[in-house]
């Protein structure tokens, strides 16, 4: 995600703990408002009848599903939220969540007292970078290597999970990211995923550790561009609890109610609907359906579940940890015994003061959470009351809305049309809002395959876009979206205008017909894919045109009507081209090419 820097050490020292509360013990135990994780232990024993291994839960308590959050920049000042009103909601709550730290950042700012306070009220420190560079094996040994050491001289715990900047990585940086020590890593490709057919999931089976798939706030950053913003991080746990599977969150910044959003960071969340969704999350842990953790206790218990054995021998629960992976993924798994007799609850003990946690699912059968690396545990019967399920269901499954324009539409005047001339820092390529952009529009550019190549180039003093790659063997092309980035699941309204123009100049060569030839194509919301932020169910066309390209500049007039339908897929048939729902603009390369070279500036509507 985009980075927002405007770091001043003498403004960093004020933020630092501003409104950071000190840590106090945690609120755990009987309150319904939080995550009751106390052992029992027992005052009143019951006879449990005898005690019968049932199987190891696939997730903690033998919940449905698994959750967790990350939140992104930590020490950065434009996400100061985090430390301020996040960390404090998730302690209030007995819930934890990773907190990805820009090292140097924490550096810089003299803010590890932010990193230890986060720390001490149960958050998970990730590392997410020395200072937000695009990791690569060039870079790695700072940006994956030194930054984990110089967190870990300020972490009582050790950095065992990664979060890519930008969410870029690679099979080589994944390499290097494990090499590290590191656990896991949010690195998951999305570009498959929607929220229907195949939501941003992970299995329970223990594998891709290092490619986490995850869905993003805000809204127009999320793989669910069909739901209303207060609706995707509900609908997300329901496609996890629907699975089985481990969902992932990423947030940045949590700002108070009416706080602007600027010099907020990327995509801050109100606190009440931040703290809406805490409290939904802990109601799905109160009635055992979703099991909120950090990311690195749920990699941990996918391995620990498989690699650990357990079993019951007449009052005892006794473990085998002899495969080496049980060892080295050590942590809690939860066991789940039944009893002859339904008791209040069950306490677990190892020695004289040692209780592990313990909770009643149904009757006449319980969760028995410990470490098998541990050793034994002795079960007992207990008349208390202890940790137990509630019945009830959690808040309904958002619908989705109609269409994504029922959410967000912006409706043009026909004047000024310019979209982008690139005239600015190309530090700002890709800067959110587009500064070039202009009535109503302030969409961003972007591009696929991943390893085509984007920039903005130098042509004599007038900056331009350079487009260009070598034997990608598969279709490309360059999008500016209309309304933040493409696959942001908005639209415009460009009825007020009669057509695009732009200059261009290249060479395409394909052994193909399209070989000298860019495909122009208008991308809406009807023939967009769900998957990229449309509302069309499957993939298909859009209405285009085939140009020429030369070595040099021309400009290029379309009217609307000059447009050709789809050609292929689900939108073949579309009559007209849907004004009113207007998503990006893509100069398409085909994937004969075996190599191509695109310059283009000046984008406009007339």
């Amino acid at each position: 995600m985009q980075n927002v820097r405007y770091l001043a050490l003498a403004t960093a020292l004020l933020f630092l703990c501003t409104g950071c509360p000190d840590p106090e013990p945690d609120p755990n135990g009987d309150d319904d408002d939080d995550v009751n994780v106390e052992a029992v232990v027992c005052e009143t024993p019951d006879d449990a009848g005898g005690f019968t291994y049932s199987h190891i839960g696939t997730w903690r308590d033998d919940a449905t599903a698994a959750y967790s959050m990350i939140h992104d920049d930590l020490c950065d000042y434009g996400v100061r939220g985090i430390q301020q009103n996040a960390v404090p909601a998730l302690h209030d709550r007995g819930l934890s969540a990773a907190l990805a730290t820009i090292a140097y950042e924490c550096e810089i700012a003299s803010a590890w007292d932010v990193v230890t306070n986060a720390e001490d009220m149960g958050m998970e420190i990730a590392n997410h970078s020395y200072d937000h560079e695009e990791v690569s094996p060039e870079n790695a040994s700072v940006q994956i290597n030194d930054a984990k050491a110089l967190l870990e001289q300020h972490t009582a715990n050790p950095v065992t999970f990664y979060v890519y900047p930008y969410d870029y990585f690679t099979s080589e940086t994944s390499a290097l990211v494990e090499q590290a020590g590191h656990l896991g890593a949010r690195g998951g490709s999305r570009d498959d995923n929607d929220g229907f057919d195949n939501p941003p999931l992970n299995t329970p089976e223990p594998d891709l550790d290092y490619e986490v798939e995850f869905d993003v706030w805000p809204r127009t950053y999320s793989k669910y561009a069909l739901y209303y913003p207060e609706d995707i991080l509900l609908v997300h746990l329901w496609n996890a609890i629907d699975e089985g599977g481990w969902a992932v969150r990423e947030f940045h910044s949590v700002i108070e109610d009416g706080e602007p959003e600027e010099d907020n960071g990327f995509g801050p969340i109100y606190l009440s609907d931040y703290e809406a969704h805490l409290d939904a999350l802990v109601d799905a842990f109160a009635k055992n359906i979703v099991w909120t953790a950090s990311p690195s206790e749920v990699i941990k218990y996918r391995h620990a579940r498989e690699a650990c054995g357990a079993s019951v021998n007449g009052d005892t629960l006794e473990f085998d940890a002899s495969n080496p992976e049980c060892t080295e993924f050590a942590t809690p798994i939860s066991v789940i015994v039944t009893t002859g007799n339904d008791v209040a609850s069950v306490q677990g003990q190892r020695g004289d003061d040692d209780y592990v946690l313990t909770r009643k699912l149904a009757a006449n059968r319980y969760s028995i959470t410990a470490d098998p690396t541990l050793g034994s545990v002795d079960l007992s019967g207990c008349a208390d009351d202890g940790p137990t399920v509630v019945s009830g269901d959690i808040a309904a499954r958002p619908m989705p809305a109609d269409s994504v324009c029922d959410i967000v539409t912006v409706t043009g005047t026909g004047s000024p049309g310019n979209m982008d001339d690139l005239e600015r820092d190309p530090e700002e390529f890709q800067v959110l809002p587009n500064p070039s952009q202009a009535d109503g529009r302030d969409g961003s550019w972007s591009w696929y395959p991943q390893d085509a190549t984007v920039e903005m180039y130098d042509d004599g003093g007038n900056t331009v876009l350079h487009y260009t790659g070598t034997n990608l063997n598969a279709w490309t092309g360059a999008t500016l979206a209309f309304l933040g980035g493409n696959g942001a699941g908005t639209c415009y309204d460009a009825n007020a205008y009669t057509g695009l123009q732009f200059d261009i100049m290249g060479t395409v060569n394909s052994a193909d017909e399209l070989a000298g030839q860019v495909i122009i194509s208008m991308v809406t919301a009807e023939t967009q894919s769900q998957t990229y932020g449309g509302d069309l169910d499957g993939q298909g066309g859009h209405f285009h045109t085939i140009i020429p390209v030369s070595q040099s500049w021309e400009t290029v007039s379309i009217t609307w009507e000059e447009l050709n339908e789809p050609t292929w897929g689900a939108s073949m048939g579309f009559p007209s081209l849907a004004l009113d729902q207007m998503q990006a603009i893509d100069w398409g390369i085909t994937d004969q090419a075996t190599d191509f070279e695109v310059f283009i500036d000046n984008v406009e509507l007339f």
